[in-house]
């Protein structure tokens, strides 16, 4: 499997640009080693793709910045150390947006080259979405994984907040940051998730789930083939006998985008004070703004922020007891056009924030090959029955 994803990177790498650092000979000789091996888990032998804010020892890790383009961290992250001991292969570092946020690498949308692959995790979306590897690992803070996820016409899983370990990833936002994980199918999410975070009550949904279908207050930003296929979809599900259930979030949930944007703000600003104070000259524009827009946050208006997070955070438990999921367009349209910009997570931020598990899997393509996807986010905890609910929705919908 190793040397048939190397050659699709041969062949795909020179236009989509998915690798920040990749060694053909060090890949071959992982998987060679793991032929030698008894099995350790399903994920033995298998390519994995690292987004490259994620510390690896044996390959650099830039951060997506220049002044770390020859950095060497002392250690594996935690999440590298458990996909080694898992029997995986580490092909390589994805490409990363400027510390997880929005000054873009080279990466183009493999769909359609002439658009972007969202960000931050482009790489690691692109890779998956090209067939250069089966999995790929990403963060969100957000909305890093299911924006780029759904640009690129694949599944993403931003698990509940905590479900897998952090450490030695680098930090924008402590109390946003999420690793997630990319496939080309729904069920693989599952595969994934059991074998890297095995302290995960594994639990199917209800066989006929209750859905809440909130097509968000932010549904006149929303571009037409968006609201069309999100539309049929909802159709289909209906006339399959799933319960779609128009809904509306209370309002308070209308003011939590921008509180989640002053948290991640004010966060990064301590995350990267350093860089700020001593390195400006090698950060991006879009960096150094979400940094100043950090410094100007008052204490009183963090503290706002937070606590109607916490109050939400109590309110949605309650959603949930009526309900066992909630359906949302995953981005407001298609990839934008052009590589500068990743385009708008404002249909991700509120989950981010609460730390809900969301998943994206594909629903339509645009004449232009453009991938369009639903959000499906469940109660907090709960991932493994979100990913069997999304599995059994998705096939329904499509008939496959």
């Amino acid at each position: 499997m190793t040397g048939r994803c190397l050659e699709q990177i041969r062949k795909r790498e020179p236009e989509t640009h998915a690798w920040a650092f990749i060694d053909p000979e060090r890949a071959l000789d992982q998987a060679r080693q793991r032929d030698r091996e008894e099995r350790r888990s399903p994920l033995h032998g298998i390519p994995v793709g690292i987004k490259d804010i994620i510390d690896t020892a044996d390959m650099p890790t830039a951060y997506g910045n220049e002044r770390y383009a020859s950095h060497l961290p002392s250690q594996d992250a935690e999440i590298v150390s458990l996909l080694k001991k898992a029997g995986a292969v580490i092909l390589g570092k994805t490409v990363t947006t400027e510390f997880a946020y929005f000054t873009p690498g080279p990466t183009r949308n493999p769909n359609n080259l002439s658009h972007t692959p969202g960000g931050s995790s482009s790489g690691s979306a692109a890779a998956v979405a090209d067939q250069h590897v089966p999995f790929a690992l990403g963060t969100q803070t957000a909305g890093s994984m299911i924006r780029p996820a759904s640009f690129n016409g694949i599944v993403g899983l931003k698990p509940s907040f905590g479900t897998l370990p952090y450490k030695g990833t680098h930090t924008l936002a402590g109390s946003l940051d999420t690793l997630g994980l990319f496939s080309r199918t729904i069920a693989d999410q599952r595969l994934l998730l059991t074998a890297l975070a095995p302290h995960l009550q594994i639990a199917n949904g209800p066989e006929t789930p209750v859905v809440a279908v909130c097509r968000t207050a932010y549904w006149d930003q929303i571009e037409r083939d968006m609201q069309q296929a999100f539309t049929r979809h909802v159709t289909a599900l209906k006339e399959q006998g799933i319960a779609c259930v128009e809904y509306e979030l209370p309002v308070m949930f209308t003011e939590l985008a921008d509180a989640q944007r002053a948290i991640m703000a004010v966060e990064a600003s301590r995350a990267l004070h350093e860089e700020y104070q001593h390195h400006q000259a090698s950060l991006g524009t879009f960096t150094i703004e979400l940094i100043e827009e950090g410094l100007a946050v008052t204490p009183e208006q963090e503290a706002a922020a937070r606590n109607l997070a916490a109050r939400c955070r109590y309110r949605l438990e309650h959603i949930f007891d009526a309900h066992d999921l909630i359906l949302t367009p995953a981005a407001l349209g298609v990839a934008p056009a052009g590589i500068e910009r990743t385009g708008d997570p404002i249909l991700q931020r509120i989950w981010t924030f609460l730390g809900n598990p969301s998943l994206t899997y594909p629903i339509a393509r645009t004449a232009q090959n453009l991938p369009l996807g639903v959000q499906l986010v469940g109660a907090f905890g709960q991932d493994h029955a979100l990913i069997d609910m999304a599995d059994r929705l998705n096939t329904l919908a499509t008939g496959d």
